[in-house]
């Protein structure tokens, strides 16, 4: 009986995730591939995983803010919403974390309650120029140290991810 429920439950959560995508065009990149979202998501543009370039990327929602950066000191970081991409690729109610890859395959995850509560970024801005490799770009993870300063207890400096290529979202 408990399998039976957890084969409905898993058809539901599949259902749900059909339903958030439909209308959704899947965009496919025009330009290099800066950012490859992987793992449980519903929206894809090549085989099981969803590849943008930096003009998909500035096409979402842009936020920017202050922040001390504890490797770069004070900047304007902008970007996109780590839950605005996450929400726009369709993410299971069941996923529990989200790893941030880096072209040097370290990696760091965030979990899943955190990235929809707090504006962490996935910033490609800083100063509003385009963030440059010697400042982790093009794409970095920035957590809001000066909005909500209890997010340095979750995640220190060390999980300030540098040159993100990657995004795996995971049960």
């Amino acid at each position: 009986m408990k399998n039976v429920l957890k084969v409905l439950l898993c058809v539901l959560v599949l259902g749900l995730l059909t339903v958030s995508v439909l209308g959704k065009e899947a965009p496919t990149p025009a330009g290099d591939v800066v950012l490859t979202v992987s793992g449980v998501i519903a929206l894809t543009n090549d085989g099981d995983t969803f590849k943008l370039d930096m003009d998909m990327l500035k096409a979402l929602p842009y936020l920017a803010y202050e922040v001390d950066d504890p490797w770069m000191g004070t900047q304007i970081y902008g970007g996109v919403e780590l839950r605005t991409l996450l929400d726009y690729v369709g993410i299971p109610a069941g996923a529990s974390k989200v790893v941030m890859v880096c072209s040097d395959e370290a990696e760091f995850a965030v979990t899943i309650k955190d990235a929809l509560y707090y504006p962490i970024l996935l910033a490609y801005t800083s100063d509003g120029d385009e963030l440059p490799a010697s400042q982790g770009g093009p794409i970095k993870l920035v957590y809001p140290y000066n909005s909500y300063p209890e997010i340095q207890d979750l995640y220190d400096e060390n999980q300030w991810a540098w040159y993100v290529v990657e995004i795996r979202v995971e049960y």
